[in-house]
């Protein structure tokens, strides 16, 4: 899972958004030319792969000056413990290191990557990082579940505010959903569940557009791995919101927005109802494949899986009792970079990332 960017991207193409200036004789100058600093993050995720640079100027303000979006695929078919596709290994890799190559060209000195899901569950999982980090020359960490979750509540918390009571951030992704419950910056328990919108697509929603008893299935599941946690109830208990991250929710608010071209100012922080979430689920559950994938705005791969991710959230948003959702465009990639600047001795606000 900013400003104009369309990063919802192709399984076969990149999608971008780049900031240039002009310099003399006509030359351009790379985007973080000017900043004391430029820094980069790449997401490995299991349906897609996420770039994020960002500059930060001499007061500690961040701005996103280039983002990317890969959908490569990596966790199609995968079974725990079993090992990854070979052809969306090579997809991954080459996504990799484009977009590592790409970073530096923006002025990026300092690159990281993680991975989540389908890096952390295949047995090959770990060989496949190294393999990253000898392609594309950038470390690669594979999160764990609970750390995923942290560092998608630390992004609301920062990016979006949940002050006011309690809160659940669901952070919806292409093998696992994770739930995090914090009150203000404070994390009171954070889980990873198995659910994932590809993961969800490959078991079930195997015809075009779905049967009803495909779509059971999905709900079914999604209601049995929600039934292990206690999170979703403690926050209805006390009252709290539900905030969402990830592909599916900010996919949605697009769509519900009706951008034409994503715009994170707008995604980030609108508000689905209830009634809005049942809605688009229905539309796009009777929707054939190719018509979701024309959809305005909608990334194609992302068309694919959007519908047991909408399932996904309506089951989340039904056992919080929550009546809305608050999207949030930052996720866990900018919770990690932020992270990884603290550490180098950089405190970087990403607040404000679109001027």
């Amino acid at each position: 899972m900013a400003d104009e960017r369309a990063v919802h991207g192709r399984a076969d193409a990149v999608t971008n958004r780049r900031v240039t200036a002009a310099v003399g004789g006509g030359r351009t100058a790379p985007p973080g030319a000017g900043f004391p600093l430029v820094a980069a993050v790449i997401d490995v995720g299991s349906n897609s792969i996420l770039l994020l640079t960002v500059a930060v100027d001499g007061a500690g303000r961040a701005r996103a000056i280039d983002e990317g979006l890969a959908t490569t695929r990596l966790g199609a078919g995968l079974v725990r413990g079993g090992r990854l596709d070979p052809a969306a290994r090579v997809r991954t890799r080459e996504a990799v290191v484009a977009f590592a190559a790409r970073a530096r060209a923006a002025a990026a000195t300092d690159v990281w990557a993680f991975a989540t899901a389908a890096m952390r569950e295949a047995a090959d999982g770990s060989a496949f990082a190294g393999e990253l980090e000898a392609g594309a020359g950038v470390p690669v960490e594979v999160l764990s579940g609970e750390s995923e979750a942290r560092l998608a509540y630390a992004a609301v918390a920062h990016g979006l505010g949940v002050d006011g009571g309690p809160a659940l951030v669901a952070d919806l992704g292409g093998r696992t959903t994770e739930l995090t419950l914090g009150t203000g910056e404070a994390i009171v328990a954070a889980e990873s569940l198995p659910l994932g919108a590809l993961a969800l697509t490959d078991a079930h929603l195997r015809t075009d557009p779905p049967t009803p008893t495909e779509i059971r299935r999905v709900v079914d599941e999604a209601d049995a791995a929600l039934a292990t946690s206690a999170l979703p109830r403690r926050v209805a208990a006390a009252g709290g919101r539900l905030v969402a991250s990830g592909g599916t929710a900010t996919a949605l608010a697009a769509l519900d927005l009706g951008l034409h071209t994503y715009d994170g100012r707008r995604v980030h922080g609108h508000v689905l109802t209830r009634g809005t979430l049942d809605a688009l689920a229905t539309r796009l559950l009777a929707l054939p494949a190719a018509a979701r994938a024309a959809l305005a705005g909608l990334d194609p791969g992302r068309a694919t899986i959007l519908p047991a991710g909408t399932i996904v959230l309506g089951r989340i948003a039904a056992a919080a009792a929550a009546a809305t959702v608050t999207v949030s465009d930052h996720g866990v990639r900018h919770a990690y970079l932020r992270a990884r600047l603290t550490a180098t001795g950089t405190a970087a606000s990403f607040a404000a990332l679109w001027p």
